[in-house]
């Protein structure tokens, strides 16, 4: 050892002891740091989200294809679908694995590949009745998730959908299910990417094989969004007609149908669904939208998706009369299993 070095009795310089033992204490400390970083994120509000393919029959029971692809294979809720009854939609599923409550809003979809950036809408939703388990879905902006909760949302996105294709004018787009979340991040909180839902211009339906829908099939999935659940006690008391209720609206539409060997003219049409829905008291309240109905029925035509006008259509005798609004109480829900049925519980 040279002259002037010191060295301990292992007979190492003390410079380089120093050394070993910053570059350890250094070493520790990015450790420290690091599990204090995981620590925070594992420990705070987090969101995780899913999008899955469902069916909801109202009244009845919803169908979830809980892999995540865009298709569904379950025949018996398929058939409800196409020919009336059932409405096809998007299963949105948040939750929060973290430790800590978290907030979040603007439950909605995500669309890609069509030239614009951050392009999320949120379509209609619907709500599913309280008794139903963790499938029991709300149509509210905003929701606090407490921790390891979970929140479900259903979102009719098939109108949505074919207008960004039909304005983007684009072959194919992708959508992935999203939410925004308060105090994190701009961003919102997205579906895996490797799930996206790949859907082309010309697609109506998740359903495999790509059926024929029934006129009353799409006909009623046009008109029920924008009929009430219910007729209030002053419509009740009205001297007017009440307008036709979602709980009616299929029996109605089955019977007006039912009137024709083949597709009548919209106005003809009309005065028939009012003349039907006016022996319970009943008026069919916006018009507006059996013209969307025929728009519909006309593109599906087109594209050769569209059964004959009586397809679907069951004879009905005639003492039967249409379901009145004290009649029939109306709830949008059931529970759901994956790519299975299952009815609501007591």
């Amino acid at each position: 050892m040279e002259p002037g070095v010191a060295a301990d009795a292992a007979g190492l310089p003390t410079a380089v002891l120093a050394i070993i033992v910053s570059t350890s204490s250094f070493v520790l400390a990015v450790i420290a740091l690091g599990w204090q970083i995981a620590k925070h994120f594992l420990d705070g509000g987090r969101v995780r989200v899913y999008l899955n393919t469902a069916i909801l029959e109202p009244d009845y029971l919803l169908t979830v294809n809980r892999s995540g692809r865009h298709v569904m294979k379950d025949a018996e809720a398929a058939r409800h679908v196409r020919l009336g009854g059932a409405l096809e939609l998007a299963q949105l599923v948040v939750e929060n694995p973290g430790k800590v409550p978290v907030t979040v809003y603007s439950p909605g979809l995500r669309v890609t590949g069509h030239g614009k950036k951050n392009h999320t809408f949120t379509p209609r939703m619907y709500a599913l009745a309280e008794g139903f388990g963790p499938d029991e879905a709300t149509t509210k902006s905003v929701v606090r998730l407490e921790p390891y909760g979970r929140v479900t949302f259903l979102l009719d996105y098939w109108g949505a959908v074919r207008g960004v294709l039909k304005s983007a004018e684009v072959d194919t787009i992708f959508v992935r299910g999203y939410v925004g979340v308060a105090g994190r991040t701009r961003r919102p909180q997205k579906s895996s990417w490797w799930k996206r839902w790949k859907i082309d211009a010309g697609d109506y339906t998740a359903i495999a094989g790509s059926p024929q829908f029934s006129p009353l099939g799409v006909i009623w999935q046009v008109l029920y969004s924008s009929l009430p659940e219910d007729v209030t006690d002053e419509q009740l008391r009205s001297d007017r007609p009440a307008p036709l209720t979602r709980g009616a609206l299929h029996y109605t539409l089955e019977e007006a149908m039912g009137r024709f060997s083949e597709r009548p003219e919209r106005k003809q049409f009309e005065v028939t669904i009012n003349e039907v829905a006016g022996q319970a008291g009943d008026r069919l309240p916006m018009a507006s939208k059996l013209f969307e109905a025929y728009q519909r029925l006309d593109e599906m035509e087109t594209a050769g998706r569209l059964a004959p006008w009586t397809e679907g259509l069951i004879g009905l005798e005639s003492s039967k009369r249409a379901p009145n609004k004290r009649d029939v109480k109306s709830v949008e829900a059931a529970p759901s299993s994956a790519d299975s049925a299952a009815s609501p519980q007591p």
